[in-house]
């Protein structure tokens, strides 16, 4: 069985642009949970929460976050990165 290597050309600019919108996807992911943690409050008041159902909804996303990156490695494995 060979294995076939394929490289691809890259400009110079373009691992500039992949740093850049990584690093401005980041931040904007850091300011939606920081947004969170202080509506996170007003949404326990508001909706008569306990500590357990607050606590629920706020690890619920990472919770889900981490089955998906599983599912997503997976379907990395088998098809690539890059489609």
């Amino acid at each position: 069985m060979s294995v076939i290597k394929s490289t691809q050309s890259m400009s110079a600019g373009e691992p500039a642009k992949a740093l850049w919108m990584s690093t401005i996807a980041f931040t904007l992911c850091f300011a939606v949970w920081t947004i969170f943690a202080i509506i996170g409050i007003r949404i326990k008041q508001e909706l008569g929460l306990n500590e357990a159902e607050f606590g629920l909804l706020v690890g619920t996303p990472v919770l889900t976050g981490s089955l998906v990156r599983i599912v997503l490695g997976i379907w990395t494995g088998r098809y690539g990165g890059r489609l």
